[in-house]
């Protein structure tokens, strides 16, 4: 009996545990995917419905769980997502269940606090404290492997855009797109899909960066893996750093959930308590206090021991006082990775190791379609506190020579994780786009537009088409025609040219420069140039500068104190060390005047002999420095991309070489330029540009300083808005320019126009000048004709002031500011210079989000 009934215990046990064994069998795994995009949702809740069962998805939108409990269904829930639930087959002991979520307005729910404050802001007090000893920045140093990819999507495809144009023709590509987003998503057009390895580099004193992006691949309609899109690929232009106060994303400033003044701006709600890898975390809502401010709505996770940065996944929505874009998504996962200074008192710091980034522009019209712009990086063999020497670190993005050479299995081992199964797609899905001749046409023709210049030949380019036709007092119609070299004519010279011809005069102008590059590492140039053309005074190319719009309006309508040029002009440029770039040339200029122009060659003699036109000779010098300043490689020539917003100096030096080259004169002339652009905190952005200028010489007024003036309709940033052309010249003169843009600080606050997303600016400008009686004295009342000569106006004690105001982004596309002149407002006015105006109205166009 006592063995029956050891057996029957036996069997009661086996079966019990069998029972259980089985119980905890049910295996659940999946991933969720965004329904627009296809791209993870990670950190989403995935549960039994009805019980407390359940799991979060990873980085990647996986997850996976086995519980003992059963229900009908599995709910997937998130922040910012429609939740989404599927049925269950509890016969089954694994099953595998993916979901596609649609995006939703991210807004939290109001939360109504009775007594005290939520339990977040506690948390949020001892993140803020912490927040400069986890800052990766803080470490003495840091390297490691990036790799990046960057897919561009075209999206929210209606049947009306399939059925005509470009869209008719590529349907057949179309059909195979339902796959991209899933089963339940939105169809997709692949155009652009490119992956990098790079390594990154990083000293904090003195503080250097580098990037070398080792290997790229790249697929895209109208892009090739050429130089200038490779370098946009690696990790330089994807750091997005929460412990600084403010991101900077597209040009604009989002104020961090983090920031020192995180309670102004945000709301905070702790939701959860959870266990990410190793450790527990703080699950924190936020949401910005004004949905118009450049703000993020989202969730971040705060590790519990340390109070540092976990996780983070945000969003920036089309509330927010931005053009064009309907939803910004980043989503970051931290690990520590050592003290900032190798102390071990202090906190551990940490650094991004997988960044994800969603951009969702937004469609023009009902009938177009948008486009979507993922941005994906993962950061592996991190090694910090390991400085280089500061010399390594001298060129900030560096494009190895064999970037594009690599086996055929390189990518599968080089991959930090494996393409997706439409990603894989999307990559022949691009090459079926990019072949359909429509779409080629389309591509040529945006070529066009946005860099001036058609080729026609190999390696040569004809342009720029904005340039092309004029139409003055003294030309009568001009035209204009222009071509270019590339890199497939050579990556050593480069030239270009034009031929102009005025049917009213019935002269042919011309211009040609030729340049050859010594070195690329770093930037060593040495260029001749040569031209002849019509030029007018106080508006000439070099004081307009790059505005080729203002350049292109200057051609057009009276030319009051124009002057045919003759210019020769040889100079070497190079970039001698970081942010450093010196420029030392000779050159020859000539000036034969098409109005009255006399001045005496020897002022101090009564009986100075009198001269009508000159030739000036002067050696070049000028220095600009640019600390931290980024440079692309575009094709043979160089590309900024800013200094991070630090102060830009430029220095320089003329040298006047009396009978050199036939020069009539010896003088110097000493001028220099400070700007910067800077971040006030919440009250926006400003800009100021301080320039100053003088010559101890004698010389005619065209040798001085014309300020540049502006009688045209268009603002234009480096001119005096109300000053007329060559109303005012100097000898010594100093000016400040200051701008301040609000953004959308006030408009945001205002209900009845806070939804046009205008934004408030407002500038003055300020020169201070004279001229010494010595150059007066040079110009002559009458010529040997009897004609009268005009003058030329000059500053007296006062300075010349103009302030403004106004507003951008009208209908997005438009700024309009008021200006109204402050001084000098009854200067007479020379014979041949326009009225003065107190008060005018300015417009430009440009785009900006």
């Amino acid at each position: 009996m006592k063995l029956l009934y050891l057996f029957f215990k036996c069997a009661v046990l086996v079966v019990l545990g069998n029972g259980a064994l089985l119980a905890q069998s049910h295996t659940f795994r999946g991933r969720v995917t965004d329904a627009q995009t296809g791209d993870p949702v990670p950190f989403a809740n995935v549960a039994l419905k009805g019980k407390p069962v359940g799991g979060t998805t990873n980085f990647e939108g996986y997850y996976s769980f086995r519980t003992p409990k059963l229900s009908d269904s599995l709910i997937v829930s998130y922040l910012g997502y429609a939740t989404r639930t599927k049925p269950i087959d509890s016969t089954r002991a694994e099953q595998t269940l993916d979901f596609q979520l649609n995006p939703t307005s991210s807004q939290l729910a109001e939360v109504i606090i009775r007594r005290g404050e939520d339990p977040a802001y506690a948390v949020m007090r001892k993140v803020v404290n912490a927040k400069d000893q986890h800052n990766w920045r803080r470490l003495k140093a840091y390297e490691y492997e990036s790799y990046n990819k960057i897919e561009f999507d075209v999206d929210h495809l209606s049947e009306r855009f399939k059925k005509r144009g470009v869209g008719k023709k590529i349907s057949g590509v179309i059909d195979k797109l339902d796959k991209i987003a899933g089963e339940d998503g939105q169809p997709v057009i692949p155009i652009f899909l490119s992956e990098s390895i790079s390594n990154v580099y990083f000293r904090r004193n003195p503080e250097k960066r580098k990037e070398k992006i080792e290997k790229t691949k790249i697929e895209g309609v109208g892009v090739t893996n050429g130089s200038l899109f490779s370098q946009l690929l690696g990790s330089t232009f994807q750091q997005y750093n929460f412990y600084e106060n403010y991101l900077s994303i597209l040009q604009k400033d989002f104020i961090s959930p983090i920031a020192d003044g995180w309670k102004g701006s945000y709301t905070y709600f702790l939701s959860d308590t959870v266990t990410i890898g190793d450790q527990v975390c703080y699950e924190i809502d936020v949401d910005p206090k004004r949905k118009q401010d450049l703000a993020f709505v989202g969730k971040f996770w705060i590790d519990t021991a340390s109070y540092a940065l976990r996780q983070v996944d945000l969003a920036i929505t089309g509330d927010a006082n931005l053009n064009y874009i309907e939803r910004i998504k980043i989503q970051q996962e931290l690990a520590p990775v050592g003290n900032p200074i190798g102390d071990s008192e202090i906190e551990t710091a940490w650094l991004p190791i997988k960044n994800r980034v969603v951009l969702n522009v937004a469609q023009l019209s009902d009938q177009s379609p948008g486009m979507l712009a993922k941005f994906y990086t993962s950061n592996q063999k991190i090694v910090v506190n390991q400085p280089r020497d500061p010399a390594f670190y001298d060129v900030t993005l560096e494009l190895a020579e064999t970037y594009k050479d690599y086996p055929p299995t390189f990518w599968q081992q080089a991959r930090h994780d494996s393409l997706t199964r439409d990603e894989r797609l999307a990559y022949s899905l691009i090459d079926s786009v990019k072949s359909i001749p429509v779409v080629r046409t389309y591509v040529e023709v945006a070529s066009i537009l946005a860099n001036g210049y058609k080729k026609i030949y190999t390696g040569v380019e004809f342009g720029p088409f904005l340039s092309s036709f004029a139409s003055n007092n003294v030309e009568g119609l001009r035209f204009r025609a222009g071509i270019r070299t590339n890199t497939e004519f050579s990556r050593k010279w480069v030239f270009n040219g034009y031929l102009a011809y005025g049917t009213g005069d019935g002269r042919f102008k011309y211009g040609a420069n030729g340049q050859y590059i010594l070195s690329r590492k770093p930037w060593l140039v040495l260029v001749a140039a040569q031209s002849y053309d019509l030029e007018r005074i106080g508006l000439t190319s070099e004081a307009v500068g790059n505005n080729s719009l203002f350049a292109a309006y200057s051609r057009f309508g009276m030319y009051r104190r124009g002057f045919f040029q003759n210019e020769s002009f040889v100079y070497f440029r190079g970039e001698v060390t970081k942010g450093f770039t010196p420029t030392i040339g000779l050159r020859h200029r000539t000036f034969d005047p098409l109005y009255p122009f006399l001045y005496k060659v020897r002022p101090e003699d009564p009986g100075s002999p009198m001269a009508n036109s000159y030739d000036h000779t002067e050696l070049v010098f000028e220095a600009r420095y640019a600390r931290h300043e980024v440079f692309l490689l575009n094709d043979n020539e160089r590309v900024s991309l800013g200094n991070d917003n630090r102060p830009v100096l430029t220095l320089r030096y003329h040298l006047g070489l009396r009978n050199t080259l036939g020069g009539d004169f010896n003088y110097h002339r000493f001028s220099g330029q400070l700007g910067q652009s800077f971040r006030v905190g919440a009250l926006g952005r400003s800009r100021y540009v301080l320039t100053g200028g003088f010559t101890p010489s004698t010389l005619p007024y065209p040798l001085l300083f014309p300020h540049l003036g502006n009688q045209s309709a268009f603002y234009v940033e480096n001119a005096y808005n109300l000053m007329n052309f060559y109303e005012f010249i100097s000898d010594h003169y100093g000016a400040v320019r200051f701008e301040h843009n609000f953004e959308g600080l006030l408009f945001n606050r205002l209900p009845a126009i806070r939804r046009l997303k205008w934004r408030l600016l407002v500038n003055a400008n300020a020169l201070w000048g004279g001229v010494r009686q010595a150059n007066r004295d040079m110009i002559v009342e009458r010529d040997t004709q009897g004609r009268l000569v005009p003058g030329f106006g000059s500053l007296g004690s006062r300075p010349y002031v103009e302030v403004g105001y106004g507003i951008e982004n009208i209908l997005k596309f438009f700024r309009v500011q008021a200006f109204h002149r402050l001084t000098y407002l009854n200067q007479p006015p020379a014979v041949d210079v326009a009225p003065i105006k107190r008060f005018g109205i300015k417009a430009s166009a440009y785009f900006t989000l």
